[in-house]
């Protein structure tokens, strides 16, 4: 009885439907096994790009905020003609230093145990350098009324870099976490700043 089907002639509509079927199976597999992995590669690709694409927005917004405070401690470094350099006395400079972070810093997160740590160099020409390193923090908690935590870590720089002792910032380095939206939260800081006494 099924010999006897296998070998009866399909007919005109039943050719046709299978034609049909078999074109609708093609097609199926085609778009399984190649649109849509090629659809769901580029969507993935479109995402990429634009993660790539706010990351580096996200970087030149640091940039550029960086390069605003250097210039403007910049500035303020070439114009220090009011300050003074004491005579050398370890123990009460770094007493008159303390006191002057401890004013300074007190509305910030101090990353380090200490707020600062000194060392004094070779004399050079009668004058020995005390290079101080500070490591603080700036987020949203403590940024005040300033707009952004950026002016807030700015306005400290200043103040550490503008004592009544003369001095030279050294070196400047900037960490920031961002909230994803080119926004941010909150931002390290390490400044290495160089204070100038008499020997």
């Amino acid at each position: 009885m099924a010999n006897k089907y296998l070998k009866r002639r399909f007919t005109m509509r039943e050719t046709i439907l299978l034609g049909v079927l078999l074109a609708v199976l093609l097609i199926g597999l085609y778009v399984g096994l190649v649109v849509y992995p090629i659809q769901n590669r580029n969507e993935q690709l479109a995402q990429d790009l634009d993660r790539a694409n706010l990351q580096h927005q996200i970087a030149l917004n640091l940039k550029a905020e960086y390069d605003r405070m250097k210039e403007e401690l910049d500035r303020i470094d070439a114009n220090k003609d009011d300050t003074m350099m004491p005579n050398y006395d370890n123990d009460r400079q770094l007493n008159e230093l303390t006191k002057e972070f401890d004013k300074i810093l007190e509305d910030v997160i101090i990353v380090s145990p200490q707020r600062f740590s000194s060392s004094v160099g070779a004399e050079q020409d009668g004058v020995l350098i005390r290079t101080v390193t500070i490591n603080f923090a700036v987020d949203e908690t403590c940024k005040g009324d300033f707009p952004t935590v950026y002016d807030k870590a700015l306005d400290i720089l200043i103040k550490l870099n503008t004592t009544k002792y003369r001095s030279s910032m050294r070196s400047l380095t900037l960490t920031p976490s961002t909230d994803g939206l080119q926004k941010s939260t909150s931002i390290s800081v390490a400044v290495t700043i160089e204070f100038f006494e008499l020997a």
